[in-house]
């Protein structure tokens, strides 16, 4: 009896991952973009009728659940969301190393076919050490469009780590080269049980350096990637749930901030 039960459950399982992967396949598409050194990257299209898209630097398609789920609900409210797998693309192990590997120009790219394919505004999202992924792509694609930069409409950080080493007791952060050097607009937010929470105002000041509008906040009562573990908090699994949520707050808080929105 106990096994027949168990084969139940077994089968009832494999069934809802069954349907739970064909909807989300049902949700999104994956469209193809050439890259500058000849590969070409993968991208998981979440498509949606609105005038806005988010660019996200996961880096592996987002297919963490909280990203999968947060990318179906904004698109379902009309923000388009891609998800470009660029590990995949050259080959490279899902480790944080990996991160360093991925050139300046394939970011470049990817927000030039972002803007000209949708025909919409566009914002640059990531989290942990993929924004420094994002923010050495973003250098780069600003020197390029010095004259008209009007569809990048800004920049969402989750719990960024930007630190170019360790940081030293007593010492200012060190951080990568890209912080301070764009001027695109950019919202920042951090869980606020996290040490990097402390170091947030000397972020925000060295991000401004190059003219970008910077905007902070903290969240209430979660660490740093705080969806992206596997043991959370009641908070955390709170936050995660409503991440959506939060990701539309900080486009409407970018928008306030370069006047899209009158205040």
């Amino acid at each position: 009896m106990k096994s027949k039960h168990l084969k139940a459950i077994t089968s009832g399982l494999l069934s809802l991952l069954f349907i739970y992967g064909v909807a989300f396949a049902q949700k999104s598409e994956i469209i193809t973009v050439d890259l500058p050194g000849g590969d070409s990257v993968d991208i998981r299209d979440f498509k949606a009728d609105g005038d806005t898209l988010l660019l996200g630097f996961a880096c592996d398609e987002g297919t963490g659940e909280a990203e999968m789920n947060t990318a179906e609900l904004l698109s379902d409210s009309d923000i388009e969301i891609w998800m470009p797998d660029l590990l995949g693309a050259h080959f490279l192990p899902k480790l944080k190393s990996s991160l360093l590997e991925i050139p300046a120009e394939d970011v470049v790219t990817l927000i030039d076919a972002a803007i000209v394919q949708s025909q919409k505004r566009v914002y640059l999202i990531s989290s942990g050490q993929a924004s420094g992924v994002l923010l050495r792509g973003l250098v780069e694609w600003e020197k390029l469009h010095v004259a008209d930069d009007s569809k990048l409409g800004g920049v969402i950080l989750l719990y960024p780590r930007l630190n170019a080493k360790p940081p030293e007791p007593g010492k200012d952060p060190v951080y990568i080269d890209a912080v301070g050097k764009t001027r695109t607009p950019i919202a920042i937010l951090e869980g606020s049980k996290t040490p990097n929470s402390w170091a947030l105002p000397a972020l925000k000041e060295k991000m401004q350096a190059g003219g970008s509008l910077v905007t902070t906040a903290l969240i209430p009562g979660v660490r740093g990637f705080f969806y992206e573990r596997d043991k959370q908090s009641l908070p955390e699994d709170v936050v995660s749930s409503q991440l959506a949520g939060v990701v539309r707050a900080s486009v409407i808080k970018l928008d306030l901030l370069t006047g899209q929105i009158a205040q």
